[in-house]
């Protein structure tokens, strides 16, 4: 674990932090397929990381991110942080039909999401980052011997320095947040921000209350995950 430790470490700031994260983990603990999701607080989910296209389940993972993330017991209605074992939220689906989900006895959980890989152990390591849960999931045919509890619980005692690097990641890069991310209004708070006005300067400028511009003002960090102006101004240096 301590490798997959450094490698992530090593990896803050940079393009390939989600890669180096997600791979060095699955790595660590000898699984096949790893994949990140962040589960946002309005119920959407966002790809951080795709380990499943190399193998032929992309679109495995784009249903799960699309249509089926808010029916995984593991996830809603509240996570678990840490790690854990997909086997241990097993339900009965009985005789329900779903477009995206199948349900079969042969699966951990009793159901895997559409054209998902087939009879894979899961283990899911949990972080509170980004204002929501990042889900790093890795996966691995089941006809091997489970993962131990030691190791499960080596993986759980990461989950403190996995999220210290995903929030000192936040601050010095550019992780999914795009300006694409924020409304008509905010962008013209945003760009007024990056040219160094002040909130009465917006204020005026756009017809506004102070009250309504501090608002503004607390979406665009919140969306583009920065914590000051001067994380913004460097924000939008990168982004330009």
């Amino acid at each position: 674990m301590q490798s997959a430790l450094t490698d992530m470490i090593g990896a803050i700031g940079e393009d390939g932090f989600m890669a180096a994260t997600a791979e060095s983990l699955r790595v660590a603990i000898g699984f096949d397929l790893v994949a990140a999701v962040l589960h946002r607080a309005d119920a959407r989910a966002e790809l951080l990381f795709d380990g499943f296209a190399p193998a032929g389940f992309g679109q495995g993972l784009a249903n799960y991110v699309d249509h089926t993330h808010g029916m995984s017991p593991m996830v809603h209605p509240v996570p678990k942080l840490g790690a854990v074992r997909a086997s241990d939220f097993a339900i009965d689906g009985g005789s329900r039909s779903d477009t995206y989900l199948v349900w079969t006895a042969e699966e951990e959980m009793g159901f895997r999401t559409l054209a998902w890989p087939e009879r894979c152990e899961e283990i899911g390591l949990y972080v509170a980052a980004w204002d929501g849960v990042v889900e790093l999931s890795f996966y691995r045919e089941r006809a091997r011997a489970p993962l131990s509890s030691g190791e499960l619980r080596a993986l759980g005692e990461l989950s403190g320095p996995v999220t210290a690097a995903f929030g000192r990641h936040g601050r010095f890069s550019l992780p999914t947040a795009t300006l694409g991310a924020l409304s008509a209004r905010e962008c013209e708070v945003y760009e007024l921000m990056v040219a160094g006005c002040s909130s009465e300067a917006i204020a005026l400028r756009l017809g506004i209350s102070r009250h309504t511009v501090k608002d503004h003002r607390k979406q665009v960090f919140r969306k583009l995950r920065v914590g000051s102006l001067a994380e913004l101004f460097a924000w939008n240096r990168r982004a330009n």
